[in-house]
């Protein structure tokens, strides 16, 4: 992407729904490893996402991988709004129809009508607090992937031409979304996509701002917390499921992505009741 703009990586957003207001545009362009949904009510934005320009006017909803670097341009944004992220992993293994997975990943932006109503109630659905209206959420939101992967017409995806390594990068997050829960190593993922290891984490670090192995166990690390919120199993076997090699590992990780917090502590406190 252009240098004139620089970029941070953030942690995960996780699984949130919040209200936007107007205002004033992104300093420097950021990243993180979620998708991200975008909806005004009102008014206008433009993003610089992956060096092209969209605009996002009211009553669309924008739809991209945070993965890819991206920033609101002046004047910011001119509306009110509903932004909403979804942890890569979750959205990995609903194994969605078409090709619109792999189009997000290699840093498409897509825009689609939306219903208001529904923006709405996701929201209310999300701050509510209740797990049994946030699991409803989580539901539509598979529902309306799986809906909008058979509308958007499966055309290949225009990789901008501003971004340095584009085409590597994609077969990299490709291989990784498909095999991050398997017992692979950077030089198998070099391998895979015909690299030099060397050539793969310089690259991969340069357009994602993130070492290659760090971004692999923050996936791994997200689909543990998915599991830990929707199923009862055991630590160990969802640190198995989750591609660690050990329970050991796995706590480990947990605790340097969490700030500390015990994966039976996260449970209690996001798990779904009935």
């Amino acid at each position: 992407m252009p240098r004139s703009y620089p970029t941070f990586y953030s942690r995960t957003l996780g699984f949130r729904a919040w209200s936007v207001t107007p205002h004033a545009a992104m300093a420097s362009a950021h990243t993180h490893p979620d998708i991200e949904f975008n909806f005004l009510r009102d008014g206008s934005t433009a993003y610089l996402h992956g060096g092209t320009k969209h605009v996002v006017k009211a009553g669309r909803l924008a739809v991209f991988w945070g993965g890819v670097p991206h920033q609101t341009l002046e004047p910011g944004v001119c509306g009110n709004g509903i932004w909403l992220t979804l942890p890569l992993a979750w959205f990995l293994q609903w194994r969605l129809p078409g090709n619109l997975t792999e189009r997000l990943l290699a840093g498409e932006l897509v825009q689609m009508d939306a219903d208001v109503l529904q923006m709405e109630r996701w929201l209310q659905d999300y701050v509510s607090g209740s797990p049994d209206r946030q699991r409803a959420l989580n539901l539509e939101l598979e529902a309306w992937l799986v809906r909008a992967s058979l509308i958007v017409p499966a055309k290949k995806s225009r990789r901008p031409r501003d971004l340095r390594g584009a085409s590597q990068i994609e077969k990299i997050i490709g291989y990784i979304a498909a095999h991050y829960r398997d017992p692979i190593t950077v030089s198998d993922i070099a391998a895979a996509v015909k690299l030099h290891p060397k050539y793969l984490m310089r690259v991969f670090k340069q357009h994602c701002r993130i070492g290659v192995w760090e971004y692999l166990t923050r996936l791994r690390i997200s689909h543990a917390q998915r599991l830990l919120v929707t199923t009862d199993a055991r630590i160990t076997e969802l640190a198995l499921e989750s591609g660690f090699g050990s329970s050991a590992a796995f706590y480990q990780a947990f605790a340097r992505q969490t700030r500390g917090e015990k994966p039976a502590v996260y449970r209690r406190r996001y798990t779904v009741t009935e």
